[in-house]
């Protein structure tokens, strides 16, 4: 579940203390490569809430276990806003401008944890893009989740991609699914 933007740790603080969860854990990030996570727990201790802030894919989700996954993900869509699947992959392909486009395929990583190919055909297009930074940042959402069905694009990019650092990040990239 991607939070939107506007949505903070305060936020979700405040609705896990007023929904009476029990933080377990928490594991500062260090805001460049390490995420920041809370465990939260409910208070018959069956289900599992992870609050992450990922300095990686730019983005803030919660990765929700447990028998009440159902009822937990309504009670938490009804007091903070997240983004549907279907918005994120729109979101993806509307983006206009680079920013926009490299959170928006970021997005697409924290928003997928399965493979999905529709988010496969995001990544195919923005591997398409003129801009090499645009490209770099679609391998970096590919290795986020490492779907085995990347696998061909990445060896593609590797290969026959027109900058040389785009060709070596890809390169790095597909040593990780190559070894899975």
């Amino acid at each position: 579940m991607v939070l939107e933007e506007d949505i903070f740790h305060s936020d979700f603080v405040k609705f896990a203390l007023e929904q009476g969860w029990i933080k377990e854990a928490t594991q500062l990030g260090d805001e460049e490569r390490v995420s920041f996570q809370e465990i939260w727990r409910t208070p018959d201790m069956k289900n599992i809430i992870n609050y992450v802030d990922d300095p990686l894919t730019i983005t803030r989700y919660l990765w929700i276990r447990g028998p009440k996954l159902k009822r937990l993900l309504f009670e938490l869509c009804c007091r903070l806003p997240a983004y549907e699947p279907e918005e994120i992959l729109q979101k993806a392909a509307e983006a206009e401008d680079h920013d926009e486009a490299v959170a928006a395929v970021l997005r697409v990583a924290a928003g997928f944890p399965r493979f999905e190919p529709d988010a496969l055909h995001i990544f195919e297009a923005y591997l398409d893009s003129p801009s090499p930074a645009l490209r770099k940042a679609t391998i970096q959402a590919i290795a986020y989740r490492l779907w085995s069905e990347t696998y061909p694009l990445l060896k593609k990019v590797s290969q026959e991609d027109t900058d040389e650092d785009v060709r070596r990040f890809a390169k790095s990239i597909l040593v990780y699914l190559t070894e899975l």
